[in-house]
C-alpha cells in the first residue's frame, strides 16, 4: 500500500488504499485513476465484475489524467484514493518510447522534441529516466521536452509534426507501428526498478476506516485474480474495450497482453523501485531526500490477505 506524503511500476502492482469519510456501504465513494492505459485493468474489472459492490462498497470512477493532477487532488481531499503511477506518491516503466519515422534509435533523438503530458508526471520520469540509459543528455544534447497533455494529445501531435517523439501508455505500441512510427523502446523491459502502478491515499484515511480500507483492497485484488485467469479473458478484453474506447473486443487483445505483463499474482508493494524512485527525486528536489521507504508503503493489509489465503481464493476454494 502507498500512503501519500509531502510528495508523493515496474513489473508488480502497488497497493494501495483507503477511502474517504468513514460511513455506510450505501455511501458512494469516488475512485480515482490517472491513465487510460492497461495499467488500470483491475481497477475497472472490479467495477465491472462487481467486485466493490460484493464487498459492500459503492464506488464511481473517476479519470483525472495525470498522476500530478491526481496527487494534488488526493492531498487537497477532493478524492480519496486513486490508482496512479508511483512518482506522484513519493513514475513508469511499462510505457513506450515512439519516434515520428524518422527518429529510429535513442540517438536518433538529438536536437528533436519529446512529447509529454507535463513536467513531474510519469511521461516526464519515463523521459529523464530513459535518456540517463542511452547516455543522452537532455540540455548537451539540445532535446526539448513539450507539455503537450494528454495521451490522445500527444498521438495528435507526433501525426501533425508537432513532436518528433511522444511517450504512450502500454498496449498503444501495436496500433503506433502500424502507422509507421518507431518503437524507440518498451520500459517494462528496461532495467529501470521504477514503480509502475500504485494505488494511493492518505494516512488519515487509513486509520479512520481500516475496515473501508480492507474492503477495497479485497475488491481491487479479486480483480487482479481475475483478470490474471485465462478463462475469463474475453470478459476482461469488454472491460478494456469499455474503458479504451476501442472499437470491438478484439481490439483490446494488445491491452490485455499489456496488463498482464504488469500484473503480479500477489499485488505487494515494490520495495526497491520505491526506493529507487526517491533516489531519483532527490537529485531534482533535495527536500525528498528526508522521505524514507518505509514513510510511503503499507503492506499490512496485503500480508494479512496473503496469510488467509484470500489472494490465491479471493471467491473460495
Amino acid at each position: 500500500m502507498a500512503s501519500m506524503i509531502r510528495k508523493t511500476t515496474g513489473l508488480v502492482i502497488l497497493l494501495l488504499t483507503a477511502l474517504a469519510t468513514p460511513g455506510l456501504a450505501q455511501t458512494k465513494h469516488l475512485l480515482g485513476y490517472s491513465s487510460l492505459s492497461s495499467n488500470q485493468t483491475p481497477i475497472w474489472v472490479a467495477k465491472e465484475e462487481g467486485f466493490y459492490k460484493r464487498f459492500g462498497i459503492d464506488v464511481e470512477l473517476v479519470l483525472i489524467e495525470g498522476g500530478t493532477r491526481g496527487a494534488q487532488a488526493l492531498i487537497s481531499g477532493d478524492l480519496p484514493m486513486i490508482g496512479m503511477a508511483g512518482q506522484a506518491v513519493i513514475s513508469a516503466r511499462a510505457r513506450g518510447a515512439v519516434g515520428a519515422p524518422s527518429v529510429k534509435t535513442p540517438e536518433d533523438l538529438k536536437g528533436k522534441r519529446i512529447g509529454i503530458s507535463q513536467v513531474g508526471s510519469s511521461s516526464y520520469h519515463a523521459v529523464i529516466l530513459a535518456s540517463k540509459l542511452w547516455k543522452l543528455d537532455v540540455r548537451r544534447d539540445r532535446i526539448t521536452i513539450l507539455q503537450v497533455g494528454t495521451q490522445a494529445a500527444r498521438v495528435a501531435s507526433l501525426n501533425s509534426g508537432g513532436t518528433d517523439a511522444i511517450i504512450i501508455n502500454p498496449g498503444l505500441s501495436g496500433a503506433m507501428k502500424q502507422r509507421g512510427y518507431n518503437i524507440l523502446a518498451d520500459f517494462s523491459e528496461m532495467p529501470i526498478p521504477y514503480p509502475q502502478q500504485v494505488m494511493a491515499t492518505r494516512d488519515r484515511f487509513l486509520k479512520t476506516d481500516p475496515d473501508l480500507a480492507e474492503r477495497l483492497i479485497k475488491a481491487f485484488v479479486a480483480a487482479n485474480t481475475f483478470t490474471l485467469d485465462p478463462k475469463n479473458k474475453n470478459r476482461v478484453k469488454a472491460t478494456l474495450a469499455k474503458y479504451l474506447r476501442l472499437g470491438n473486443i478484439d481490439a483490446a487483445e494488445e491491452q490485455y497482453q499489456s496488463g498482464l505483463a504488469i500484473l503480479a499474482k500477489k499485488p505487494y508493494v515494490d520495495v526497491a523501485s520505491i526506493t529507487s524512485m526517491i533516489e531519483f527525486l532527490t537529485e531534482s528536489d533535495p527536500s525528498v531526500a528526508k522521505v524514507k521507504t518505509e514513510q510511503v508503503i503499507n503492506n499490512a493489509i496485503m500480508k494479512k490477505l496473503d496469510e488467509s489465503g484470500f489472494i490465491e481464493h479471493p471467491f473460495g476454494k
